[in-house]
């Protein structure tokens, strides 16, 4: 595969036809509270954007019945849905164009060309995570087969002993994670995921890869305005939610409304809530 020389090119998706001025915007809103004065930001949709997210699902529903490359045929497999999210921004030169994001990570680690991608450095970790997993894996074989035996109280003891490696073998990896996050604003400020004020010991997981962060972060990244936003889910319902395909949603309040505030200070676009 040739490397990608800019990426930005390969994120920075170009406007499809004119947004039909009867576009009714759905009352949803992408927010969270300033860290420093306490006033709530928010980003919402527009016209344009509903148009290119309508683009978007389209080109979801297309790609459903593709084997190769970049395909949504997952999607359709039970509880695999995912948010899809759009944000409008405009370049140093004055175009307009959107970024693309999905919740979570594709079938691979990686996102797929022309998605924005982690919000993390995900190389900080990738090799730690490749060997816990190996190991968390191993561990879990080896419970399994000593369920398979008759029970004793010896036995009992030995798998819970392996229990307790599997989990001290998981938060680490998890410390790892979080310490790879790191968010940078408009103004140049940057909140590590580990001092988010998420009003527990430790950040839930998956925060910071929902679509908002990831697409402010990618725009602010990339030196690029943002001016709009939408999510919408596509694919089956998820487990915990029930979602409905191309819903339009708002942000979740538990792992993105603690950073989506800072996220949108230096925002000339963002609003403060009345």
């Amino acid at each position: 595969m040739t490397p990608i020389s800019n990426p930005l090119k390969i994120m920075f998706h170009a406007l499809g036809s004119p947004a039909d001025s009867n576009i009714t915007l759905p009352d949803v809103r992408y927010m969270g509270r300033c860290p420093e004065t306490q006033v709530e930001l928010s980003l919402g949709p527009t016209p344009l954007v509903i148009a290119e997210a309508r683009r978007l699902r389209s080109y979801l529903d297309a790609c459903k019945q593709i084997s190769d490359g970049f395909s949504t045929r997952h999607l359709r497999q039970p509880a695999a849905g995912k948010m899809f999210g759009v944000l409008l921004c405009r370049d140093k030169d004055g175009n307009l164009g959107t970024l693309r994001a999905f919740s979570g990570e594709w079938d691979t680690w990686e996102s797929p060309v022309g998605w924005v991608p982690s919000s993390g450095h995900l190389s900080e970790y990738a090799a730690a995570r490749e060997e816990t997993e190996a190991q968390v894996a191993e561990l879990t074989q080896q419970i399994d087969a000593l369920r398979q035996q008759p029970t004793s109280k010896p036995l009992r003891r030995q798998i819970e002993t392996i229990k307790i490696e599997r989990g001290r073998l998981s938060r680490e990896l998890t410390d790892r994670i979080h310490a790879a996050y790191r968010f940078e604003n408009a103004l140049g400020e940057v909140l590590p995921l580990t001092e988010v004020d998420t009003g527990g010991q430790r950040p839930p997981t998956g925060m910071g890869d929902c679509c908002a962060p990831k697409l402010l972060q990618a725009a602010i990244c990339q030196q690029l305005t943002p001016l709009g936003l939408v999510e919408f889910w596509w694919g089956s319902p998820s487990a915990v939610h029930p979602r409905t395909e191309g819903q339009y949603y708002g942000a979740c309040q538990r792992k993105c409304y603690p950073i989506l505030g800072f996220l949108l200070r230096g925002i000339e676009a963002a609003e403060t809530a009345p």
